[in-house]
C-alpha cells in the first residue's frame, strides 16, 4: 500500500531537561523551522522554514556612548542616566522621585497587515522595589511589550493605547512690525521673536523659538508646516494646561488641540501568574543577563509571545502568551510600530538607583521584507546659485500623520540636477543640515505621504553628508540613493544642495524621489 504524505501524521516527541522545566516540542517529519515562543510556527501558530529579516539592529560593541550615536534615542531627567558601560547599554533612575534613562533605537520595525514580528534582546535588571519601572523590549511613546520589574515583581511587561496629545498653533495674521509676543504652551510659556514677514515666517520663528526654550522642548516635539506650529507631546498623558496667544501686537494665531493626550493603559503580568510556566530553567535570575524573546503577529489581535532563553538546551522557552482574539474589542496596540530598547525610571521611590543594562537588540519581521507602497518626488528651481552651497529643496520626515505622532520612514530613492551654467557644479545630499534663511516646509501630499518639503532656505552647513557628486558644465546628472541605505525617521531631513565652482550665480533644478513605510 502506498500512502499519500498529506495523510501521514507527524510523530512528536516531548522532553524535559529536568523535573522542573517545560516541555519542549520536536516535530520529527519537518524541516528545521524557525522556533517562534517556544513552537516551530509563525506568530500566527503556522509552521514556516523562513529566515527572520531583520530590520532594526543595536549593539554596543564598540562602547560608545549612546547620546553620540545617530541610531540610539537617549533620554534622562530628574538625575536619571542613559550611558554606557563597557560594552553594555546603561539606564539607570538614579536616586530622586521622578528620574529615569532610556536607551531605544532611533529605528522602529513597521508593521504590515499579515506579517508577524519578533524582538530579541539581552538584559539585566536590579532587583526591583515598589514604585519604580524597569524594562528592556519592545516599546514606542503610546506602547509597551516588555520584560522586566513593575516595582517589585519580575513581570511581563504589557502597556497600550496611549496618545500622545497634539496642538496646534496657526497664525492667522502676520506681524507688520518686529514683536515678541510670550505664548503659552500647557501652562509653559516662551517668547516668540517675530518680524515682518508672513504667517508661514512667522509659523517658523514661533516653531524655532519654542524648540529653542529648554522647558518647552523637553515636553513637545515642535514642527512648521506652512502657517501652521504642531506641538507633539513626548510623553502619552492627559494635558489639562492652558494654551494661550496673546492680544496686543499685529500677529494673531489660534491654538487648537487635534488629539488629546491619554496615559497607557498597563496590564503587566507577574512572573507568579504566567499563564505557560513560572519556571524558564533552574536558578533563572533576573538580575544577570539574559536573553528575552518577543513575538507579536498584529491583525489587531494575535498573541502576544514571551520568551526566555534557556542556557542549559539553547531553547527559548515560551513562558507567557498574551491572548487577544475572541476576548477583547479593540486592537492589542494602538499603534504596532515599535522600537527597541531599556528604560529605569523611579514612579516615586527613591534613595535606590535602579540600573537596567542590555548589549543588543534586534527587532525582524517573519519572512522577507520588501518596500511597498508609492513613490514620491519634489522639484525645484533656484534662480542663481553661487559659490556657496545653496539649498534645491529639503524634504523632511514630519512627526505628525493624521492626528497621531508619526514613526514611519522615508526611504530616498534618487536624486538629479541640471546645471545652468558654463561651470561644473558640485552637489551634496546631506542629512539634517542645518538652513538658513527661512524654512518653509510644505505637505507633499497632507493625506498621502510622510513627507514635507521647503523650498525657501538658502545656505546650508553641518549635519551628515551622505553622498556627493559633480555635474559638469551645462549638463546634468542623476544618482542612485536606494543603494546607500538611508532612511529618514521623524524629524529627519535630506538636503539637495549645490554649488558652482567658479563664476557668476547661474540657475539649478533639483529634484528627488523617495518611498515611504507607514
Amino acid at each position: 500500500m502506498t500512502l499519500d504524505k498529506q495523510h501521514v501524521k507527524p510523530v512528536r516527541v516531548y522532553y524535559r531537561e529536568s523535573d522542573s522545566s517545560p516541555m519542549v516540542e520536536v516535530n520529527s517529519t519537518s524541516p528545521l523551522p524557525v522556533t517562534s515562543g517556544g513552537q516551530s510556527s509563525s506568530a500566527f501558530g503556522e509552521q514556516i522554514v523562513a529566515e527572520p529579516t531583520p530590520v532594526v539592529q543595536i549593539a554596543n560593541q564598540y562602547q560608545i556612548d549612546p547620546a553620540n550615536r545617530d541610531d540610539l534615542e537617549t533620554f534622562e531627567a530628574t538625575g536619571g542616566s542613559a550611558d554606557n558601560s563597557g560594552n553594555l547599554f546603561r539606564c539607570q533612575s538614579g536616586t530622586s522621585v521622578g528620574g529615569y534613562g532610556v536607551v531605544r533605537s532611533k529605528d522602529a520595525i513597521i508593521y504590515r497587515a499579515g506579517e508577524g514580528v519578533r524582538g530579541l534582546f539581552t538584559a539585566a535588571f536590579t532587583t526591583g522595589i515598589a514604585n519604580s519601572l524597569q524594562f528592556g523590549g519592545l516599546f514606542n511613546l503610546t506602547e509597551t511589550v516588555a520584560f522586566g520589574y513593575d516595582g517589585a515583581n519580575f513581570s511581563a511587561l504589557y502597556s497600550h493605547n496611549g496618545a500622545a496629545e497634539v496642538q496646534t498653533l496657526q497664525v492667522t495674521t502676520a506681524a507688520t512690525t518686529s514683536e515678541s509676543p510670550v505664548i503659552t504652551v500647557d501652562g509653559d510659556t516662551f517668547t516668540a521673536n517675530l518680524t515682518n514677514t508672513t504667517v508661514q515666517g512667522n509659523a517658523f520663528e514661533i516653531a524655532r523659538d519654542a524648540a529653542a526654550d529648554a522647558t518647552i522642548a523637553g515636553k513637545w516635539r515642535v514642527e512648521q508646516v506652512d502657517d501652521t506650529v504642531y506641538f507633539v507631546a513626548k510623553a502619552a498623558e492627559v494635558r489639562a494646561g492652558l494654551s494661550s496667544f496673546p492680544f496686543g501686537g499685529t500677529a494673531a494665531a489660534t491654538f487648537a488641540t487635534p488629539q488629546n493626550g491619554t496615559a497607557k493603559t498597563d496590564a503587566h503580568t507577574a512572573q507568579a501568574d504566567w499563564n505557560v510556566t513560572t519556571t524558564p530553567f533552574d536558578d533563572f535570575d533576573p538580575t544577570k543577563i539574559n536573553i528575552y524573546k518577543i513575538e507579536y503577529g498584529y491583525l489587531g489581535v494575535a498573541n502576544i509571545n514571551y520568551s526566555i532563553y534557556n542556557p542549559n538546551i539553547g531553547k527559548f522557552v515560551l513562558v507567557h502568551r498574551g491572548q487577544f482574539a475572541n476576548v477583547n474589542t479593540t486592537t492589542h496596540l494602538g499603534s504596532p510600530d515599535l522600537k527597541v530598547g531599556w528604560t529605569s525610571a523611579s514612579l516615586g521611590s527613591s534613595g535606590t538607583n535602579l540600573t537596567v543594562t542590555g548589549g543588543s537588540g534586534q527587532i525582524a519581521v517573519e519572512g522577507q521584507r520588501t518596500l511597498s507602497g508609492s513613490s514620491f518626488a519634489a522639484d525645484n528651481t533656484v534662480s542663481s546659485v553661487g559659490t556657496t552651497l545653496t539649498n534645491i529643496l529639503t524634504v523632511k520626515n514630519r512627526i505628525v500623520y493624521g492626528v497621531r505622532f508619526n514613526l514611519g520612514k522615508i526611504i530616498p530613492i534618487s536624486a538629479s540636477l541640471d546645471n545652468d551654467h558654463n561651470k561644473g557644479a558640485i552637489v551634496e545630499l546631506r542629512i539634517n543640515a542645518t538652513l538658513g534663511g527661512t524654512p518653509n516646509y510644505q505637505f507633499k501630499d497632507e493625506y498621502n505621504s510622510l513627507g514635507l518639503v521647503d523650498k525657501a532656505a538658502t545656505t546650508v552647513t553641518g549635519g551628515t553628508l551622505v553622498d556627493a557628486f559633480t555635474v559638469p558644465a551645462s549638463g546634468d546628472a542623476t544618482v542612485d540613493l536606494s543603494k546607500l541605505n538611508d532612511i529618514l525617521n521623524p524629524e529627519d531631513t535630506l538636503t539637495l544642495a549645490a554649488k558652482t565652482i567658479s563664476g557668476t550665480s547661474t540657475a539649478m533644478t533639483g529634484a528627488v524621489v523617495w518611498k515611504e513605510e507607514k
